[in-house]
């Protein structure tokens, strides 16, 4: 049998918009509190929020979560990771219907009892792109919902080392390569015609682009930044999520605060930035701040500690780089992922409970590949019910992630045919880029 392993605020969610609702531990008053505020405060529903969602979307994901359980919505927050199958006998449908590794649910029961806001395809599930395509069409069948909302279903396909998909698609030129053409105009292309791909297959988040600037010479970033120059790697990220938006697919801007000027690999161990919070607006932090004027939906918090803030904690769990710098000096409003909650900095001294609670806690909305999705979920939700992770925390996560999926189901909606695969205007532009622009 060919099984599938899966393993499986603060801020107010429109820029400008006034304090959030109360902090309550019942999580049904907190509901209460915060339909109560939003009907004191009626919002034009065609008006931006100023990172993708209309202030009338943010509105209906708000309601659609108020009705969902405190469960539903703790696996709104999560996005396991999808592993594949193990055999070579079985169709990808079929597969997809087998049983999963956290308890006895098949993945169709995991998907529609469970409500996941998305999964994230491992490398380990794909191979090629008629094979993958038929895998996430099942997710999407299976995963879809509340109202037919589209499953955040993600993939890391930056390019270069970092492209999962290899057999069937375009295969995308490195970060650095497209940054030496000085050519912001063909990184949008790029990035528009890698999206595009993608969204042919069905993935309808993107992890990338890469906003590190490589000023280390840190063998994790490398070709993956598109320069060692902030001003150069903010106007190529800028033009990528334009790019990526372009196509109708949510880009995630990663790795906040930014992973080119430590040395290390956040993969293993804790890498540490010794700047201080004003060296590292004045510097890595500059394309994210770039990217959070222009309007960008999704920023990574990467696993990176900053003991100017908080010593030997990664960033992506510290409440006083997510709230306070994020959050606050840079005013962003819009969906913060963690990144991946199996690598070493997290999993190793906090595992997959303390983790998701910690990274909720720190101000992230949607907590990325728990190694075991149900101690997480079990988690998160005790720690609503003992007060110890507000309510109304939990509810303005699960809001912002409700919200992409409207604003991606909206942008979106024209899915691109399959023949945009290996297109001939996509494998000019690639080409394009190896001629030096």
């Amino acid at each position: 049998m060919r099984h599938f392993l899966m393993v499986l605020c603060a801020t107010s969610l429109v820029a400008g918009c006034s304090a959030p609702a109360p902090d309550a531990a019942d999580d049904a008053r907190s509901q209460e509190a915060a339909s109560a505020a939003a009907e004191l405060s009626p919002v034009d529903p065609a008006g931006p929020s100023g990172w993708g969602p209309t202030r009338g979307e943010i509105e209906q994901a708000r309601s659609l979560v108020g009705a969902m359980s405190l469960g539903t919505r703790a696996w709104q927050v999560l996005m396991p990771a999808f592993w594949g199958y193990s055999a070579d006998d079985v169709s990808p449908a079929e597969a997809a219907r087998n049983q999963a590794s956290h308890g006895n649910d098949t993945v169709s029961e995991a998907l529609q009892d469970h409500g996941y806001g998305g999964l994230f395809v491992k490398p380990e599930a794909i191979q090629d792109a008629t094979q993958v395509h038929d895998l996430v069409d099942v997710l999407h069948a299976e995963g879809d919902g509340p109202a037919d909302l589209p499953l955040l279903v993600s993939v890391d396909q930056e390019g270069g080392v970092v492209q999962r998909i290899k057999e069937g698609v375009t295969r995308v030129p490195t970060a650095r390569s497209i940054g030496q053409t000085g050519n912001p105009r063909l990184a949008r292309r790029v990035a528009r015609n890698n999206g595009e791909e993608m969204r042919a297959l069905g993935f309808t988040m993107m992890l990338a682009p890469v906003a590190d600037v490589d000023t280390a010479a840190n063998e994790v970033v490398a070709s993956r930044s598109y320069s060692s120059d902030y001003g150069e790697v903010a106007a190529m990220v800028k033009a990528s999520v334009r790019g990526y938006l372009d196509a109708g697919i949510i880009p995630v801007v990663k790795h906040f605060p930014g992973h080119g000027s430590v040395s290390g690999d956040s993969h293993r161990s804790l890498p540490v930035q010794d700047k201080s919070v004003a060296e590292l607006m004045n510097s890595d932090l500059k394309p994210f701040r770039s990217v959070i004027e222009a309007g960008v939906p999704a920023i990574m918090t990467g696993h990176i500690a900053v003991p100017a803030l908080e010593a030997e904690v990664p960033s992506s769990l510290s409440p006083g780089m997510v709230q306070g710098v994020l959050r606050e000096r840079l005013g962003f409003a819009g969906l913060v992922v963690t990144d991946s909650q199996g690598m070493g900095p997290v999993n190793g001294p906090y595992g997959s409970a303390e983790g998701a609670v910690r990274s909720l806690l720190a101000g992230n909305d949607l907590v990325l590949n728990s190694p075991d999705v149900t101690k997480a979920h079990r988690a998160v939700v005790r720690s609503v019910r003992a007060g110890r992770l507000p309510a109304v925390r939990l509810s303005d996560a699960a809001t912002r992630v409700v919200a992409i999926r409207l604003y991606q189901q909206r942008i979106g909606a024209d899915q691109p045919d399959l023949s945009v695969l290996r297109s001939p205007e996509h494998l000019a532009d690639a080409a394009q880029v190896a001629a030096g622009g």
